[in-house]
């Protein structure tokens, strides 16, 4: 009797943990879209044979990723299109799904876009403001950011939404004082944070108003890092969506603030990472 009741108790474990693992993928079945879309993120696009991590994949990869979610009946939907269905405006398709970009790379001009075009897909890049069009930042040839010119052309093939990833708080080889994006820092009083965190973002939104004409909508936070004071200073500047780095589907029921988003790697396939 001892025996069976730790395997009834060891049974439920597994179902419980099934369960929790399974959430997403059932509710999206279940509700119709109406709870759950995965949101997938990328950094770097290489080319075959560069080094690839968990922020780094090849454009052999990313081209694979695209065939996947054709085949498996997805439809890459815009940041627009999903606040205008929260807002009663619209609807979204069986198999939604959002690719999002972060920072800004020169190769998600050269290697992503080209490809997110011949498949009519559409993605959202957020772009770190002071650093549009910079070639080989602090000496490393790895960061290099594509060009206002690049960005607006991006913008107007309408694929592709240009958004903030703020303007300059997002570091290069982080410091201990300046490595936690729109956290307060040490010895930070509120005010002071709190005009900061705000005048940075303003600066990101301003900026993108002017070289592309592109109203700011979304925020992706800088490692993903925020807080309360960071949501609301975001609200008050009409940002109607914030992106973690959080690794699991984005759940909508209730709004639209701190989604979670896949971070894509180089060491699973995305067909493991979306189930």
């Amino acid at each position: 009797k001892g025996d069976l009741k730790i395997k009834k108790v060891f049974l439920s474990i597994i179902i419980l943990v099934a369960c929790v693992v399974l959430a997403p993928k059932i509710a999206i079945s279940q509700t119709g879209n109406n709870r759950y879309i995965p949101i997938l993120m990328y950094h770097h696009i290489v080319e075959e044979g560069e080094k690839t991590d968990k922020i780094r994949v090849t454009k052999e990869r990313f081209k694979e990723d695209t065939e996947y979610l054709k085949k498996e009946g997805y439809t890459t939907i815009s940041f627009k299109e999903l606040i205008k269905y929260k807002e009663g405006k619209g609807k979204l398709p069986k198999k939604p799904i959002i690719i999002t970009f972060d920072d800004g790379y020169k190769d998600n001009y050269e290697y992503a876009y080209p490809i997110l075009k011949e498949n009519n897909m559409k993605a959202a890049i957020f772009v770190i403001g002071s650093r549009i069009g910079k070639t080989n930042f602090n000496n490393d040839p790895k960061y290099n950011y594509f060009s206002w010119d690049e960005a607006k052309e991006m913008y107007n093939s309408g694929l592709i939404e240009i958004q903030p990833h703020s303007y300059n708080l997002h570091y290069y080889k982080e410091s201990k004082s300046h490595g936690n994006g729109v956290l307060k820092r040490k010895g930070e009083d509120k005010s002071a944070y709190y005009a900061r965190v705000k005048k940075d973002g303003i600066q990101a939104i301003q900026i993108i108003k002017d070289k592309l004409g592109s109203e700011s909508y979304v925020y992706a936070y800088p490692y993903g890092k925020y807080n309360r004071a960071t949501e609301k200073i975001l609200k008050e500047l009409n940002i109607k969506v914030t992106l973690t780095t959080r690794n699991r589907y984005a759940n909508i029921s209730k709004d639209l603030y701190g989604l979670k988003r896949i971070n894509v790697t180089s060491y699973k396939k995305l067909e493991d990472l979306l189930y």
